[in-house]
């Protein structure tokens, strides 16, 4: 009898667990916007590119919906995509700044007859030059960079002595250095370039609204 007790509490613990973890999964997944960003920013640069999928929302076995709109063009634009994937639906969208400024964007979710709304204020900084100075060799850099953090130098400009300095407000995070033998990542600054180099990453943080500013340097292809 006792072992008869015991079956059944084990079997009876195995149903409470399997309902208890679809609970939680129908929980977790009530709310697909639930884990989208509420406030989001970003640096303009002349280009405007897309930023890849700002966010996505978890699997359903249903169909999802999306739409979104931007209040604002002229700041920043956006775009949905719907994937289906192993017999699972699931949905994201993409911003692209245009121009300095913030906006409200708004995004619907529909999964079979429910519907969600939720909205993100998205701001666009306007570009400013992290760098106070930048030369290679002799040469200064700095202006080439105060458009967009992009510049494009002749062929054999990246070499000789590399030195920077940055403005007040910012910190360097990370300086990448291209060669045709591969990527080095100890630049030191005051010192010669890597023989070879035909591109500078350097990757900037504001310390006002904690946004990252890249600079890219590179020689022009023939």
């Amino acid at each position: 009898m006792r072992k008869r007790k015991n079956a059944f509490i084990i079997v009876l613990a195995v149903i409470m667990a399997v309902f208890a973890m679809s609970v939680s999964v129908c929980a977790a997944q009530k709310d697909p916007l639930s884990q989208m960003p509420k406030k989001t920013s970003t640096v303009f640069r002349s280009a405007a590119t897309g930023m890849g999928c700002d966010f996505f929302t978890p699997e359903y076995t249903t169909k999802v919906k999306i739409t979104a709109k931007s209040y604002n063009t002229k700041v920043v634009t956006v775009k949905t995509y719907a994937f289906n994937r192993n017999g699972k639906s699931f949905a994201g969208y993409e911003t692209t700044p245009k121009g300095p400024g913030s906006t409200q964007i708004k995004v619907t979710v529909k999964i079979g007859s429910k519907s969600y709304i939720r909205t993100c204020r998205y701001t666009v900084y306007k570009w400013e030059n992290p760098l106070k100075t930048l030369k290679i060799g002799s040469k200064a850099y700095t202006a080439k960079l105060n458009r967009s953090g992009t510049a494009v130098l002749p062929k054999n400009s990246l070499n000789g002595k590399f030195t920077y300095k940055l403005n007040l407000n910012y910190k360097l995070e990370s300086i990448y250095c291209y060669t045709k033998k591969g990527v080095v990542t100890n630049i030191k600054n005051g010192k010669n370039l890597p023989k070879g180099t035909n591109r500078i990453m350097m990757r900037m943080k504001s310390r006002k609204n904690n946004n990252f500013y890249n600079v890219l340097v590179y020689v022009a292809q023939p």
